[in-house]
């Protein structure tokens, strides 16, 4: 039976009524003062501290919210020399700037920023809707553990149950993403900017849905686009002493010697390998007055048993940045924290750049073989263990290998190697065709798109600082949806594959929940309705029109358009309310992190009884 929306609406706005299960009032700051003879705050004074925490961080981020959003201020400096302002309706920017006093809300603020890094990482938008969803949703929570008195962990797994069941629903709803999606997608992420969202468009009319597209900043008043081969992978330089160009703060290694460790370097030999590169390419070139080898070494994990090697060598590097000679800097980048698809990505560019292998080896007879062989590396000659690349440009974010050596050949055609690869990954892809299995085939696709693209650079220019900044938030954001939209599929912006998954598995007569699945489901709803209705309220301030058009819209089944400051439901034409269909599962996936934190939390120790105030 299909659900009533009317009636659905009322019923909730009575079984959740929003307020701190812990009866913090308004305006209250969460602190309530105390002895402070001890360092321990107990679940019922945390509870409240978390809930005031994430409501007052709502409030204060939801006045980004949406294409009506406006602009926060940000002011810097302590002193008068030092001020320094900028302005930016960018979520993540304004829940970065946000400081409390106190230890646990303090706490509280970094905790959302680091989980929340996720989301703006993989599609840009979403830190303000994260923030928003996570303060209803935890509330509401709340309350049912109250009603069931149910162990916390117990409460979280019905909850992750759920989450589960709708990011599926979710994925189900994805279309394939065309070019008219992708102007779409960028002209709501950009708060309805024509010229950006057409120029992102033609760059995907011309490059095609591969193409890898970054953004970064002209160096005149225009917006510059540049193109070139090659692959990139999402992470950055391990330290910023590898900085060698200021202007652009960039990490630049021309025609490098890549070096490609596969297994993470935390073992004795495998830490005698990495420090010998460094020594043959680096050191020992600089004591005798001659050039060192431009050195990239890349790997998923340096343990702290190399931190002596490492702070060794940046602190070298730092020391040509405090006379402001970074262009002369060693040439030498180390790229480490490649997992998951960044680990297989950067295998592919391993092979393309020609780098030998260097991993570990369980069977040490096995090992000897190869090292008589010439095929293991030894202390003495692993410097020859790498593979070519015309040029390495990394920041803090991602990683470009540009022309990897066998990547093209001299005429410019493919090279076999290339080809090969390609071949591979298009064979492996086509088994999934009649396949269910999403994950395996996403990672193979993506693979494929990272080998297969054009690297182009979307340049931005303005007439000042501030309006370049505040249009480079806005063009990154737009490029993450991109790119994350093309990887997988398209959905509608606006949290509403969330809402719509919601109304969704309530009208699943297949699916049997148990009281208390109904009852997180119900919660869930009842935040995504909330939220819509916060984002329509941005227009309509009559609340009998808003609640009636937040009933139509979910009537409907599609988000509507305030982005022109008037509600418009585009009646016969193609909705432009777009965004990738991962930005609503990542921000469940989010939501999920933050209030499982924070449920199984029964207690906080504090550094020190005298921080004790609450």
């Amino acid at each position: 039976m299909m659900t009533n929306i009317s009636t659905m609406m009322s019923s909730l706005n009575d079984k959740f009524d929003n307020k701190p299960v812990n009866d913090v009032e308004d305006g209250a700051t969460g602190v309530i003062v105390g002895t402070g003879l001890s360092n321990v705050v107990s679940e019922e004074k945390l509870r409240a501290v978390q809930q005031q925490v994430l409501s007052d961080t709502k409030d204060y981020i939801s006045k980004t919210f949406g294409p009506m959003g406006s602009n926060t201020k940000i002011v810097t400096g302590a002193t008068q020399e030092q001020i320094g302002t900028s302005y930016s309706k960018d979520g993540l920017r304004v829940l970065k700037s946000i400081i409390n006093q106190g230890p646990i809300e303090a706490s509280i603020i970094e905790e959302l920023v680091e989980v929340t890094r996720h989301v703006e990482k993989e599609v840009g938008d979403g830190t303000t809707s994260t923030v928003i969803l996570s303060s209803l949703i935890f509330d509401n929570l709340l309350q049912i553990q109250k009603k069931y008195n149910m162990p916390p962990y117990r409460l979280m797994r019905c909850f992750g149950w759920v989450v589960d069941e709708l990011k599926k629903i979710i994925l189900d709803n994805g279309k394939d993403c065309t070019l008219d999606d992708i102007y779409n997608i960028a002209w709501i992420s950009t708060n309805g900017n024509e010229e950006v969202s057409q120029n992102i468009k033609d760059i995907y009319e011309r490059f095609g849905m591969d193409v890898d597209l970054t953004v970064g900043i002209s160096t005149s008043e225009d917006s510059v686009i540049k193109s070139y081969d090659g692959l990139v992978i999402t992470e950055g330089m391990s330290d910023p002493a590898f900085i060698s160009n200021v202007e652009d703060n960039t990490a630049e290694i021309p025609n490098a010697h890549v070096y490609h460790f596969s297994d993470p370097i935390d073992t004795v030999e495998m830490i005698g390998l990495f420090d010998s590169i460094i020594n043959h390419n680096i050191y020992e070139p600089l004591q005798n007055d001659e050039m060192p080898t431009p050195t990239v070494i890349t790997c998923p994990q340096i343990s702290r048993d190399t931190q002596n090697i490492l702070k060794k060598l940046t602190q070298m590097l730092y020391r040509y940045d405090n006379v402001n000679a970074q262009m002369q800097k060693p040439p030498i980048l180390i790229v480490t924290n490649c997992t998951g698809s960044d680990e297989l990505i950067m295998d592919d560019i391993a092979n393309l750049c020609g780098c030998k292998s260097i991993h570990k080896y369980i069977d040490y007879e096995v090992h000897n073989k190869e090292v008589e062989a010439g095929e293991a590396p030894t202390f003495d000659n692993v410097h020859e263990f790498y593979g070519e690349c015309q040029l390495v440009v990394a920041d803090m974010k991602k990683t470009k290998f540009i022309n990897p050596k066998h990547m093209h050949s001299e005429d410019g055609e493919e090279d076999p190697v290339y080809r090969a690869m390609l071949n591979f990954l298009e064979t492996e892809i086509d088994k999934f065709k009649d396949v269910d299995n999403a994950s395996e085939k996403g990672l193979l696709k993506k693979r494929l798109a990272a080998l297969k693209s054009n690297t182009v650079d979307y340049l931005v220019g303005g007439i000042t600082v501030s309006d370049r900044d505040a249009l480079k938030d806005l063009v990154e954001d737009a490029i993450k949806n991109c790119r994350s939209a093309a990887n997988s599929k398209v959905g509608y912006a606006a949290n509403f594959e969330g809402l719509r998954a919601c109304i969704q598995m309530r009208d699943n007569d297949n699916l049997t929940l148990g009281t208390v699945q109904s009852d997180i489901l119900d919660c869930i709803t009842k935040a995504y309705i909330d939220i819509t209705t916060l984002l329509y309220s941005t227009v309509e301030r009559d609340e009998e029109v808003l609640k009636n058009t937040v009933a139509d819209s979910i009537e409907n089944g599609k988000p509507y358009d305030i982005s022109s400051g008037v509600i418009d439901s585009h009646e016969g034409k193609d909705n432009p309310v777009k965004c990738s269909i991962m930005l609503d599962i990542n921000i469940l996936d989010t939501i999920s992190k933050i209030i499982t934190m924070m449920v199984t939390c029964n207690q906080c120790l504090l550094q020190a009884p005298q921080l004790n105030n609450y």
